[in-house]
């Protein structure tokens, strides 16, 4: 459908007002423009404001931006030693309401599933996944099989990783169950947005929503006391999430506690030190992977079912990169529905004619170390120096299970600003979005996610490779 003239005149304005980047032929879809390049119509009231500003203008704002993201500590440490404040660009992502009722029911909808999925695998009889990929999983633990988490809930919070491919379509790249982070870095991206640039938000009716208060009364739904002791165990303030295990006990209103504040009691409880006396822990809400490095005993405390632990113990079993492949097939099953949202095409390299595709394919997929987390182990092979094939190859053919192949999707580019040079450059985006699951059975997908930014020379985003992050608005 043709653009009104009006609306095309304001859009082409705003593209040439504002230098944006111009498009390359047969490039990936760009969120806020159009096929043209013109100023996609969601985002004119966006780019006057920024047009407004002036490039001067903008820098101004990104410095005070910087300021205070110093003085809030909003950082995601790579190195112990130096403190990075989280790098963040400020011209929001923005989905319309109607996209974003379908990501977030397809987000809802795969945290049942995958519940469902390590309910069968750890208590029941699982039949989706082949056995030979659970029992070669660093993450399946046998010693928990038989053991039934409060209110048979594994998966309490619950992060996923998107791209957009264009015409609002969304695939999956990524689940992740086992400490999803991130979650504080969407609401302080968008905390900070909307009160230092409140010209971007004023023409629009951003959709607000409460964690705090779902966060709660997920907690309190997995606890038989009225009144639970709940913890946050962080850990350490050397940890490169620290910032969101400080923020999020702040926002919840609960301890932050390193191991040095837990003990095991006598009756096998776990307690809290605190200066007025020693306190019976009901739930951790766990920001660790190796329990008994931080408190000895914890584990069996769990399985004792002296404590509830969110995330549960095991639940990585279903982070397993490999075990990506059957996810749809566990919608199917457990909850007789479709998918849907799409996932990104995998390949199970023990299979000996799609071992075949893949090495003769290797240059334009994507191959992922199974158990990587953090962008670590991502071989974008279409973006590397060929060199790297012939021993990437090697490595799969020699451990064909400790490997994944993707195909690669060339998924959208948003538009940054640089405050040093006062220029625009596009990036590739991804999303992260959040949701929880609470012991009545009873799912939530929070609206927007966290946008987080590619490197000017890649497609990886993880802020652990050098990537950036978005405020996210999802809008009326």
């Amino acid at each position: 459908m043709p653009r009104p003239r009006a609306a095309s005149r304001k859009a082409d304005v705003l593209t040439s007002t504002l230098d944006l980047p111009r498009p390359a032929a047969d490039g990936p879809v760009r969120e806020y423009v159009d096929a043209d390049g013109a100023v996609h119509p969601m985002y004119q009231n966006l780019m006057s404001a920024a047009q407004q500003l002036g490039p001067q203008g903008l820098r101004e704002r990104w410095r005070r931006a910087k300021r205070d993201v110093d003085v809030n500590a909003f950082s995601f440490l790579l190195d112990p030693k130096t403190f990075r404040s989280t790098p963040t660009d400020w011209i929001p992502r923005i989905i319309h309401k109607d996209e974003w009722d379908r990501i977030g029911a397809g987000v809802e909808q795969r945290l049942k599933a995958l519940n469902m999925f390590l309910l069968d695998l750890y208590c029941g009889t699982q039949t989706i996944v082949p056995d030979d990929v659970i029992y070669s999983s660093q993450f399946f633990y046998p010693d928990y099989q038989g053991f039934r988490p409060a209110k048979d809930v594994f998966v309490h919070v619950y992060g996923i990783d998107l791209v957009h491919v264009g015409g609002g379509s969304y695939v999956i790249l990524e689940d992740n169950l086992r400490i999803p982070s991130g979650i504080s870095y969407q609401l302080k991206a968008v905390e900070i947005s909307q009160r230092l640039f409140p010209e971007f938000a004023s023409a629009y009716q951003v959709v607000p929503y409460d964690i705090a208060a779902a966060y709660r009364r997920m907690l309190g739904s997995l606890c038989d006391s009225e009144d639970p002791t709940c913890v946050l165990l962080t850990d350490g303030k050397y940890g490169a999430a620290f910032f969101e295990h400080r923020y999020l006990s702040d926002l919840l209103g609960i301890p932050l506690v390193d191991g040095s504040d837990l003990y095991i009691g006598v009756d096998g409880r776990v307690w809290v030190k605190k200066l007025d006396g020693d306190a019976a822990v009901d739930l951790i809400y766990r920001r660790v992977e190796d329990l008994e490095i931080f408190v000895p005993g914890l584990t069996e405390a769990y399985l004792q079912r002296k404590v509830i632990l969110v995330n549960g113990m095991g639940t990585s079993a279903a982070d397993d990169k490999l075990v990506f492949l059957w996810v749809p097939e566990m919608i199917r099953h457990y909850l007789g529905e479709e998918p849907i949202l799409e996932q990104a095409k995998s390949y199970d390299l023990i299979d000996q004619e799609t071992m075949r595709y893949v090495l003769g394919n290797l240059d334009e997929l994507v191959l992922k170390v199974r158990q990587g987390y953090g962008g670590l182990g991502v071989y974008i092979l279409p973006d590397m120096d060929p060199s790297y094939r012939s021993r990437l190859a090697r490595q799969i053919i020699e451990e064909p299970r400790g490997y994944i192949a993707q195909e690669t999707i060339d998924f959208s580019k948003h538009v940054i600003f640089d405050d040093e040079t006062k220029t625009f450059e596009d990036r590739y985006v991804d999303l992260r979005v959040f949701a929880i699951q609470n012991g009545h059975g009873e799912t939530q997908a929070f609206p927007g996610g966290l946008t987080r930014v590619a490197r000017s020379d890649g497609r990886i985003t993880n802020n652990s490779s050098g990537g950036l992050c978005k405020p996210t608005w999802v809008v009326r």
